[in-house]
C-alpha cells in the first residue's frame, strides 16, 4: 500500500487545529544556521500563519510568519508542547 503524501491543505488544517497552542518552532535562519523558539500559533490566513514569541521579559515580543509550504518542505518544523 502506498503512503499518501501530505498537501498544503492538510498542513493548513493541522495548523488551524493548533491555534492558541504552544509550539516549538525550528526554522532555517540561513543556509547552515537554525533557530529554535517557543511560541503560540496566533493567526491562520489563506497562505500564511503567524506565531507569537515572547522569549524574555526584557526583550520585546516577536511575531513570525511562515507559509504552509515551508512546513510541507520541512524548512520550518513545528512540535506541540504539552
Amino acid at each position: 500500500m502506498q503512503k499518501q503524501k501530505a498537501t498544503i491543505m492538510d498542513v493548513k488544517r493541522q495548523v488551524e487545529n493548533c491555534i492558541g497552542r504552544r509550539v516549538i518552532l525550528e526554522a532555517n535562519k540561513s543556509k547552515k544556521k537554525m533557530f529554535q523558539k517557543v511560541g503560540v500559533i496566533e493567526e491562520v490566513y489563506p497562505s500564511i500563519f503567524t506565531i507569537y514569541v515572547k522569549d524574555d521579559e526584557e526583550k520585546p515580543a516577536q511575531r513570525f510568519s511562515f507559509s504552509y509550504s515551508d512546513v510541507l518542505t520541512r524548512t520550518v518544523k513545528l512540535a506541540l508542547l504539552k
